[in-house]
């Protein structure tokens, strides 16, 4: 504080200095004045003897008042004024250091207030220890350990005195750093603050920042803050917490709970979903949210407890109010204006009791229905146990997360076990499935192949000019491709032999290419791997396969001739296949 106030003081002791240079001046110019006027008159003597004339007397206030005068009597009244000012200046920094140093002894009373408090709290504490005959190895404990750290908080939060509460407090060690004493120069320590995860900022903290912030008035002090009870205990200051609370209540800003979204739970900024599933609880979102806060909390965890209806309308899919009514199975969506039948979750069905449409097969109950199944089966899609709404894997794994917030696996659409991350059933599902993928790529191949595409031409190509084959002809000259919807089904394992160098006759060049360029022969697909090209093999609808003994054959009369020949190698044919 002293070099505070040496500053002001120095700026003083200058000014004064200059208001006694510029007197001194004055002074200088006054004498000289009076020496000129005195010389002037002199003069003005001598010649009037030298004329022969009598000099009258001479009075300065005859010859009137010269610029000179004026300028010199402006000066001064400068002065005077400067002086002045420097004077007030002078009084209103001794006011200013008088309250600054008021201001700090009030601080340092305030503190040591607190701190006296503290002590007569742990003294008290433990002289009930020492009454109640604890040992002494116990009862010699520091203050945090007696009183606890929400107790410290609110002692150190409190104001003793309004006018000795200022700016620059220190705030107070987070849980399990030590108790420091308070002196006149209290610094803060950042580095034993925690820091908050959303600002990367230090903040107090305390169990209930709602309480702590509404005891505390400094403004300039840290805020308060609190560490979630997730597995990794992640911190946050009580402004960065609420603003993400509030993001997912109501991300509008409209104040009004959503009806359309799920929110809870409301999980942990940091934490993966599966390490913490159950989200921030009620009694901590209390000792966070406001007043206003909870009521909304309260009142979006009621709707998200309410079963979710949507429209079944292909065309709609809003978000239904659905009446509880039992005798009342009708429904009206607000969107489509469409009626909907709520037991049986479709739209109204004419002529029909829910008893006797829900007897119906699935592909029997309406054309959509029928359309939507066929669809379904041909993508590979799934129903969501919860919402019955039909859900696409595109890529990933078979862990399902619908809009509706239910968690299944895409597989066997059994409910997935969130906690051990696998699907309930039992014995249950891989996390990948290879079968799965190569379903999907079979599926694309066949899609490409109706809308007209050609398939694998280049790697054709390589295989015909390695050969010599006379090439096909231009693809689109060839004739459109026909389906064998219902092709002879091949038995599991049929193409084992495939990847069973006992088996497998790599002399036979129609095999070994098809083996060594993964490239099927019949219709130039490429594949990606031996087991994409098996479940190709097996799953194929557009041209024939034929197989014995390890080779694969172009044609079907290739294939009987081979049967109608000895099989030397296996004493018999072995594991033929034959898909028309």
């Amino acid at each position: 504080m002293a070099e505070v106030l040496s500053t002001p003081n120095n700026d003083l002791v200058n000014e004064l200095l200059i208001a006694k240079l510029l007197e001194e001046d004055m002074r200088l110019l006054e004498s000289l004045r009076a020496a000129e006027e005195f010389q002037l008159n002199e003069a003005l003597s001598i010649s009037a003897l030298a004329a022969g004339r009598f000099p009258k007397k001479h009075r300065s206030d005859v010859l009137g008042r010269t610029d000179q005068d004026v300028v010199l009597d402006v000066f001064q009244a400068e002065i005077n004024a400067t002086k002045d000012a420097v004077m007030a200046q002078a009084l209103q920094h001794a006011d200013d250091t008088n309250m600054a140093t008021s201001r700090q002894y009030a601080q340092r009373l305030a503190a040591a207030e607190k701190k006296a408090r503290l002590d007569a709290e742990f003294a008290k504490r433990l002289q009930q220890a020492f009454d109640d005959g604890e040992d002494d190895d116990e009862v010699m404990r520091d203050a945090e350990s007696m009183l606890g750290q929400d107790e410290i908080d609110i002692i150190m939060a409190s104001d003793m005195n309004e006018k000795g509460k200022g700016k620059g407090q220190a705030g107070v060690p987070h849980a399990g750093a030590p108790v420091k004493k308070e002196t006149g120069t209290e610094s803060q320590l950042p580095s034993l603050q925690p820091t908050c995860g959303i600002c990367m900022e230090p903040f107090q903290a305390t169990h209930s920042p709602v309480a702590a912030a509404r005891s505390a008035n400094s403004s300039s002090r840290l805020q308060f803050g609190t560490h979630l009870p997730c597995p990794s205990s992640h911190g946050y200051c009580i402004s960065c917490l609420n603003g993400y609370i509030n993001s997912k209540l109501d991300p509008d800003g409209t104040g009004i709970a959503s009806q359309s979204t799920v929110v809870f739970p409301i999980r942990c900024p940091e934490c993966p979903i599966a390490e913490w599933p159950e989200g921030i609880a009620d009694a901590l979102a209390e000792r966070v949210l406001s007043e206003k806060g909870m009521t909304l909390w309260h009142h979006q965890k009621l709707l998200d407890s309410l079963p979710r209806y949507y429209c079944p309308n292909p065309r709609c899919s809003a978000l239904v109010q659905v009446d509880e009514d039992a005798e009342d199975p009708q429904a009206s969506c607000p969107s489509c204006n469409s009626v909907i039948c709520v037991p049986c979750r479709v739209v109204w069905h004419e002529d029909l009791s829910c008893e006797e449409y829900q007897a119906l097969p699935l592909d029997e109950r309406s054309p959509e229905d029928q359309e939507a199944l066929r669809l379904m089966r041909a993508k590979n899609w799934r129903r969501c146990p919860s919402c019955t709404m039909i859900v696409e894997l595109t890529h990933g794994c078979n862990h399902i997360t619908c809009r509706c917030k239910t968690e299944f696996c895409f597989k066997c659409g059994a409910l997935w076990d969130v906690q051990p991350n696998r699907c309930s059933r039992v014995p249950s599902c891989d996390l990948w499935d290879e079968q799965l993928l190569l379903e999907e790529r079979e599926r694309m191949r066949e899609e490409e192949r109706e809308q007209g595409r050609p398939m694998g031409a280049q790697a054709g190509a390589a295989v015909r000019n390695q050969h010599h084959l006379p090439p096909p002809p231009p693809y689109n000259a060839q004739p459109a491709p026909v389906y064998n919807h219902n092709p002879p089904r091949v038995a599991a394992g049929a193409f084992d032999w495939m990847d069973d160098p006992d088996i497998l006759c790599t002399r036979h060049w129609f095999t070994a290419n098809m083996i060594n360029s993964l490239t099927c022969q019949y219709c130039d697909t490429k594949l990606t791997s031996i087991a994409d090209l098996r479940y190709h093999l097996s799953r194929v609808r557009w041209h024939s396969v034929y197989a014995c003994c390890g080779r694969f054959f172009k044609r079907e009369e290739d294939l009987e001739r081979h049967l109608d020949s000895v099989s030397v190698r296996f004493g018999g044919h072995l594991d033929t296949i034959r898909r028309n």
